[in-house]
């Protein structure tokens, strides 16, 4: 049976981990389990199915024998943008994203459990078209930032009432942006380009974190779980940016004449820079009164360490641009109800504050305070469950009036001013638990 499963978890995680890949959305992405999903995230001290790798791994000491949690949560965002000068209203490209999903836990001995996951928890992709006016903006008309982490975790049944547990999270991260470019100081005097210039910086890096977790059932009902994952700081050495130029006159600074001609051009550098990926602290208490199972649930994040995206060049070169994001905590309340043993029914109700100071709002990431509302529900088989979820996600708008703006001016003197609007997101789940005998 052992072989036959861990056969099985080889050829699954090759194919789930593929797409993990390609999409992503939001930077921090919290849609990591389904039947999770349906309770708005409340999971962290029930933490009674394979979603508990991510959520709680020391949870899955409660879990009998050997299971397999499939899935895929596709997510559908959009937003507005607002222009103060113009007047007009430009939406993001609309896309969906397909968040996968993929968990397997073995009871090992009576006290000893093992799990695995594969997930994506952070990303970020943006794309505003090629002729907005903040399209001059670092990251203006793409932005991506894919993650995928691999996280083996060992949890132990200390006592009847106390599991602990430790993993190692091993990530990979892909970056791109992407952003026109028009004028540009070139010794005495400007390039005036015929049509935008475009501009790419790509960069990828591996990395390594950890995390532990406690899970500790206070009464047969009552139970209570603590998880977190460490910051996780990649240190890109060989990022590249890429420069494509379209022929153009070059002016004195008064542009009174031309002093030379210039061809189309590329230009490639290779730089270097940090990105420390926030810690994560999850608290929650859960309680199962007759059918019902309530949980609240705080989720910390220390976004602090988010305090600028600075490129230093081989030519010496530095390209900086401060964040300064703040930490934050989400409030999670979930709540479940056992129809019978087949249904269970699901509703969940999030506030999520945004990291983001207004100083340094931009394009790339727009959100403000979010709600977000859950509804989910799970059909139970001998050895099989499969689980479905929606979620509604309502940010707020975002006025936007900073520095940043003065990068995609609409006149010489008079910088990119508006609101970011009308953002939310759809978000859907289904998985498949299979629990082998």
């Amino acid at each position: 049976m052992k072989k036959s499963f861990f056969h099985k978890l080889f050829l699954l995680f090759t194919l789930i981990t593929l797409p993990a890949l390609v999409f992503a959305n939001g930077f921090q992405i919290n849609e990591q389990g389904v039947k999770s999903l349906g309770m708005g995230g409340a999971f962290v001290a029930q933490a009674d199915n394979p979603d508990a790798v991510y959520y709680n791994p020391a949870g899955i000491t409660q879990l009998e024998g050997a299971q397999i949690s499939l899935g895929l949560s596709p997510i559908t965002p959009t937003v507005t943008f607002d222009s103060d000068q113009t007047g007009k209203s430009t939406d993001a490209k609309k896309q969906t994203f397909y968040i996968p999903i993929f968990y397997a836990t073995l009871k090992a001995t009576d006290r000893v459990s093992v799990g695995f996951g594969t997930f994506s928890n952070y990303g970020l992709a943006t794309e505003w078209p090629s002729d907005w006016e903040g399209r001059y903006i670092t990251g203006g008309t793409k932005a991506e930032i894919v993650t995928l982490t691999l996280n083996p975790n060992l949890a132990v049944k200390v006592t009847d009432k106390l599991s602990l547990a430790v993993g190692v999270d091993i990530q990979k991260m892909e970056v791109t942006l992407e952003n026109k470019l028009k004028i540009v100081p070139y010794e005495e005097g400007y390039i005036l380009l015929n049509g935008d210039g475009d501009s790419q910086l790509k960069a990828d890096d591996w990395a390594y974190g950890y995390n532990v977790a406690l899970h500790y059932s206070i009464t047969k009902n009552w139970k209570a779980g603590i998880s977190y994952r460490s910051k996780i700081k990649h240190e890109i050495k060989d990022g590249t940016a890429s420069i494509s130029l379209p022929s153009g006159n070059l002016y004195n600074s008064t542009f009174t004449g031309i002093l030379s001609s210039t061809p189309a051009m590329s230009i490639q550098k290779t730089g270097s820079t940090d990105i420390t990926l926030p810690d994560i602290l999850y608290i929650g208490t859960s309680y199962k009164l007759g059918k019902f199972t309530f949980e609240l649930d705080g989720q910390w994040t220390g976004w602090s360490s988010y305090d600028k995206l600075e490129v230093t060049f081989e030519d010496g070169s530095v390209q900086s641009k401060p964040k300064d994001w703040d930490d934050v905590w989400a409030i999670r309340f979930g709540m479940q109800y056992k129809v019978n043993d087949m249904l269970d029914l699901r509703a969940g109700l999030i506030r999520d504050y945004s990291p983001i100071p207004d100083e340094t709002l931009d394009p790339l990431v727009s959100s403000g305070d979010r709600w977000l509302y859950a509804l989910g529900f799970g059909l139970n088989f001998e050895n099989l469950s499969i689980d479905f979820a929606y979620n509604y996600l309502d940010d707020e708008n975002r006025t936007f009036n900073n520095k940043v703006g003065s990068e995609a001016p609409y006149d010489e003197n008079n910088p990119m001013t508006g609101e970011f609007k009308s953002a939310d997101a759809h978000i859907f789940g289904i998985s498949v638990t299979y629990r082998f005998k």
